[in-house]
């Protein structure tokens, strides 16, 4: 089952922390680094994209932006999240409603050079606005640490399904990408994260409730061969927004993970139980080509 490669190994590209977890036959869970990658120049794109590695340690309406309070929030799995300094999205009045739709590139949260961006030494709030700047500067050239394609959810009765990509994430016999796809959309008014899922943020007291949707993530059929069963999450707010020049600035943020079982097939040739990956993002709509179309994975239509 061959599949196009979406992207290649970069030498000298940037580090990134995304905290893949693998899960071998011979010992427990272990977090790895992997190396950097590119994705495929398109036809009108300027230079060739890196993936950015880290190490890492462990529809619906807009409401009047308001100051949460610390002793009334809580994680999905109902957890009280710990009070302390909270950020609060105030967006300004024409900025448009939350929309999760289009191509994204992902920033791994545990970069150091964006985790001091986002919350200086010394800082009790977090500076989305130069966050952003930065992440631009790294996607222009253009680097990223992961992408996705959110499919909008008012389309057909058969709409196209959403698609996850980080070529570090592999099918270990063919050495290719994982078809991973973005499944069962669930719109939150008040997303959250659990417990768990906030071990991979860079300081989670900051990340506050606020709309935002929760997929499932899947391996296509296609891909399914040598595999048992994969599946994970994946969850994804807008924490900023703004405008300037008529342009509309977006900064998001959200947790994404996949669990890889290898059938007896994998297993007898070496390859171990199989894998799990998860770690936190920001994320920034996907740069515009000179037509201004979106450069990024686009939709995929599922096949059963």
């Amino acid at each position: 089952m061959p599949r196009s490669q979406l992207g290649s190994t970069a030498p000298g590209g940037l580090k990134r922390q995304l905290s893949p977890i693998a899960q071998e036959s011979t010992h427990p869970s272990k977090k790895t680094s992997r190396p950097p990658a590119k994705r495929a120049k398109p036809a009108s794109a300027a230079p060739q994209p890196t993936r950015i590695t880290q190490n890492v340690t462990p529809s619906m309406p807009t409401s009047p932006a308001k100051v949460a309070t610390p002793s009334d929030l809580t994680t999905e799995s109902g957890e009280k999240i710990q009070p302390g300094i909270q950020s609060t999205i105030v967006p300004q009045p024409s900025v448009p409603q939350e929309s999760f739709s289009g191509n994204f590139d992902l920033y791994g949260m545990r970069l150091p050079f964006l985790a001091k961006v986002y919350l200086p030494q010394g800082a009790t709030t977090p500076n989305y606005s130069a966050l952003y700047d930065k992440i631009l500067t790294f996607q222009a050239k253009p680097d990223y640490s992961a992408r996705c394609f959110l499919a909008p959810h008012d389309t057909s009765s058969a709409p196209p399904h959403g698609r996850f990509e980080d070529v570090t994430m592999a099918d270990p016999f063919s050495e290719e990408p994982f078809d991973i796809t973005l499944e069962d959309i669930t719109y939150k008014e008040s997303l959250t994260f659990t417990s768990t899922e906030r071990l991979s943020f860079h300081a989670p007291e900051h990340s506050t409730p606020g709309p935002g949707l929760v997929r499932d993530t899947r391996l296509s059929s296609e891909s399914d061969c040598g595999i048992q069963s994969a599946e994970g999450v994946f969850k994804i707010k807008r924490v900023w927004a703004t405008e300037e020049d008529g342009a509309v600035k977006e900064l998001f943020e959200g947790f994404f993970s996949f669990n890889v079982s290898y059938s007896g097939l994998y297993r007898r040739k070496g390859h171990g139980n199989g894998e799990k990956y998860e770690f936190a993002f920001w994320g920034v709509r996907a740069m515009k080509d000179s037509t201004g179309k979106e450069i990024g994975l686009g939709p995929t239509e599922l096949t059963w």
